[in-house]
């Protein structure tokens, strides 16, 4: 019995620990806003709803990046539980190398977050079986 493709390709990589965006966290954010306070035109000052706007808008991308991480380990949770269900099997995976790998699966661990199957001593992700034989 052959078995199509199983995995799938991740949607990217997590950013940071969550609370850092673009390369700017949330002290980054602050020191920015204070500087912003100290140096505006005192004949023309920035309303205070402006400043929550912007706040609530820092805010938002830091919980949407905490989501984004957040579903990343869940995606890479239910790939390993598809690997557990691999281990004994014989499979064909593709090698980094662009070459293929037949043999049955000795182990499951996680490398840098990303569940690799070793086949005939070869690691492979999850994600690159391309064939499982009963």
């Amino acid at each position: 019995m052959s078995v199509g493709s199983i995995g799938g390709s991740s949607g990217g990589t997590g950013q940071g620990n969550g609370t850092s965006v673009g390369g700017l966290n949330q002290n980054d954010f602050l020191q920015l806003l204070v500087a912003q306070m100290q140096n505006q035109d005192p004949t023309n000052p920035v309303s205070s709803d402006q400043f929550l706007q912007e706040m609530a808008s820092f805010t938002e991308v830091v919980d949407l990046s905490q989501l984004q991480t957040l579903t990343q380990s869940l995606l890479n949770n239910e790939v390993a539980t598809q690997g557990l269900g691999l281990l004994g099997k014989q499979v064909t995976a593709q090698t980094g190398s662009g070459g293929q790998v037949t043999g049955t699966v000795t182990e499951l661990t996680m490398v840098q977050g990303q569940p690799m199957l070793t086949v005939n001593g070869t690691q492979v992700p999850v994600s690159q079986v391309v064939s499982v034989q009963s």
